[in-house]
């Protein structure tokens, strides 16, 4: 009796024991797919951001585009080139878009004189004092409203904005500065904010290095933002299940750019991301909210909690009244006989197959539920007749898998967990899980072999899906930028191997933007599902052709040449055969548009420069073409091939 008392408390202890961990385990493993959830919602919110700020540094180029194009700006110009963009509507949360003169000390009273002339009698360069170099705001578009107090402001006076003008001056890039308060807010409800600039550098004169870069400079095109307006027109969280934090540089109090409704709550997940925006790091903390915690929150820890006690509890309670009413042993068995057809309809139930087989038996399955019919298409009965073998129906590449995991299994006495695909009647392929454990007889020999076969077709092919999203464009359905430089690095490391030269191609897309604005933006995803076509129709089986973002496309050509020079006369002729098939004309709903292509080139041989360096002297080779005029190949400066046009 003490025994059998001692047995049912052992085993309570046992399935408590039990049922907590798998409690526990469920618990964080809902936790961790939320938390992956989460991580990827934040990831696209962040990347979105990203390619919201970089649309912003499209305008200021625009307008480096315009002084470019003429001596003389005027600030009608400015005025019909700022309202042609249509910012309020392609791209709301811009304060504005302006053009910031450098003026030296001698010069400054002719040009405030100039400026009065111009209808202007009240202006002057503001803050007042004496000072080496100026610079002045003279064009601002919307020039209305709180803009106005920006007319005539010396930003180069501030050392903020100071830092950043220097930095874009010698970098000729656009350049973002810290935080700091624009001169047109004003009252109660300030808001931090921070300026975009790109230098403006006078036509004719060389700014090929630093020092001349700093003799060349004529000004800024910039554009200041308030942060409160720009976050709340670039997030796209229509549900709100996150809120989010934005700081410049630093995650401190002092460093806070913004920061929306309910960020300062305790939340169930996190995650920073850092981005990198015009020479600044900002660093974007995401936390959930409620409404992100109660879509993935599941009930299913606590069922299994509380329905794994009670079963505990259960059975606790049937080996003590079992030790405690001996006498009753009938009813009892009659009991345990009603408890062996609920499990034997419970097994019969499972989504799957319950199997046991006898190892070394003539005839080894010896019981086999009917989830195997609807698994194979074939009745338990042909498995246990032996008219049909299980193990035939595995596909054939992966028999010495299962084959090796029960050996093992029988070898230790243990348990194994296999996932394998098989061939059913109908000769479909399934992705199965197969558990099974080996039971020993009194002698200690393995005797059976049960488990449990699981249908995870469906799961497997989530994952594929799941991993073609995270490598591949959705629109054009190309390798994205992940996939490119994980495939440019393999790339590099066979170049390396063999010693042959191979050559990466950075494609931009000429006046895109005009198409959308025209067409709108449906037609422009059009004309990118067609470039990437053409793409692929005229580049080796070999080669990677790859979205690389917006309108820029990158293909890696492999394997050219054992020189440069040949690797440079291969991806010539095959830049060429690019430039013609992509600037042919695109059929949009009955209408045709054109846009050509701008190539720029770099010749690689094993790890000589690394990808960041191969994908920046690409672009800049790209620019080059651009800047010759559009419709041509440029390879980058140190190679032996120069920029040619379209043939």
């Amino acid at each position: 009796m003490f025994d059998r008392k001692a047995v049912a408390w052992i085993v309570l202890g046992l399935t408590v024991i039990l049922t907590i961990g798998l409690w526990r385990y469920s618990t964080m493993e809902f936790a961790r797919r939320a938390n992956e959830i989460f991580r990827d919602a934040t990831e696209k919110q962040a990347a979105h951001l990203l390619d919201r700020m970089q649309d912003y540094e499209q305008v200021l180029r625009g307008g480096a585009a315009l002084f470019a194009a003429s001596d003389s700006v005027s600030r009608e110009e400015w005025h019909t080139y700022v309202g042609m963009l249509k910012l309020d509507h392609s791209l709301p949360g811009i304060q504005g878009t302006g053009f910031a003169l450098m003026i030296p000390e001698s010069a400054r009273r002719a040009h405030e004189h100039s400026v009065r002339r111009e209808g202007f009698p009240a202006y002057a360069i503001h803050p007042a004092g004496d000072r080496a170099l100026y610079s002045s705001i003279v064009y601002l578009e919307p020039f209305s409203g709180s803009n106005l107090r920006a007319f005539g402001y010396d930003m180069y006076s501030d050392p903020v904005r100071r830092e950043a003008m220097e930095r874009a001056r010698d970098s000729g890039q656009p350049e973002m500065s810290a935080k700091i308060t624009l001169v047109q807010e004003a009252g109660q409800r300030k808001q931090p904010g921070f300026l975009i600039y790109l230098p403006i550098y006078r036509n004719g004169m060389p700014h090929d290095t630093v020092a001349a870069r700093r003799r060349a400079l004529f000004g800024f095109v910039y554009s200041p933002f308030r942060v409160a307006d720009l976050m709340n027109k670039v997030l796209n969280d229509p549900g709100r299940e996150f809120e989010i934090s934005l700081f410049d540089d630093r995650a401190t109090a002092d460093n806070l750019l913004f920061s929306s409704a309910g960020s300062g709550r305790a939340s169930r997940y996190a995650a920073d991301h850092v981005l990198s925006i015009g020479g600044r790091r900002w660093i974007a903390r995401f936390k959930s909210n409620p409404a992100f915690e109660a879509r993935t929150e599941s009930a299913q820890p606590l069922t299994i909690l509380f329905g794994g006690l009670l079963l505990s509890m259960l059975f606790f309670y049937v080996l003590y009244m079992n030790a405690r009413h001996r006498r009753a042993m009938h009813d009892v068995a009659e009991k345990l006989q009603a408890s062996l057809d609920n499990f034997r309809a419970l097994v019969e139930n499972v989504p799957g197959a319950v199997f046991r087989i006898e190892l070394g038996a003539s005839s080894p399955m010896q019981q086999i539920s009917q989830g195997i019919h609807a698994l194979t298409g074939e009745p338990p009965e042909r498995f246990v007749s032996g008219a049909i073998s299980y193990a035939g129906l595995i596909h054939p590449h992966d028999r010495s898998l299962v084959s090796r995991a029960i050996t093992q299994a029988i070898a230790t006495r243990g348990v194994y967990t296999i996932e394998y695909r098989i061939r059913t009647v109908e000769e479909r392929l399934r992705w199965v899980s197969e558990q099974g454990r080996v039971t020993s007889n009194q002698t200690g020999h393995a005797q059976w072999l049960d488990g449990l076969i699981l249908d995870i077709s469906e799961r497997k092919a989530a994952e594929i899906m799941i991993r073609d999203l995270a490598y591949n464009d959705p629109l054009t359905e190309l390798p994205n930028r992940r996939l490119l430089l994980d495939r440019l690095k393999h790339q590099l490391a066979a170049s390396s191997r063999s010693g042959r030269y191979g050559a990466l191609l950075f494609i931009d897309m000429d006046h895109f933007k005009a198409i959308n604005d025209t067409f709108g933006h449906e037609a422009g995803d059009q004309v990118l599902k067609e470039v990437a076509r053409r793409l692929l129709a005229n580049v080796r089986e070999s080669d990677t052709v790859a979205r690389f973002g917006g309108d820029e496309f990158v293909v890696i050509l492999d394997s050219l040449g054992d020189t440069a020079a040949a690797a440079a006369a291969e991806a010539n002729e095959l830049g060429h055969k690019i430039l013609d098939k992509l600037a042919q004309p695109y059929r949009l709903a009955g209408d045709f548009c054109t846009s050509t292509p701008s190539i720029g080139i770099v010749i690689f041989c094993g790890h000589a420069a690394s990808m960041d360096q191969l994908i920046k002297r690409a672009d800049t080779a790209m620019y080059e073409a651009k800047s010759a005029g559009r419709n041509r190949i440029a390879f980058h400066s140190d190679l032996p091939t120069t920029a040619t046009g379209a043939e």
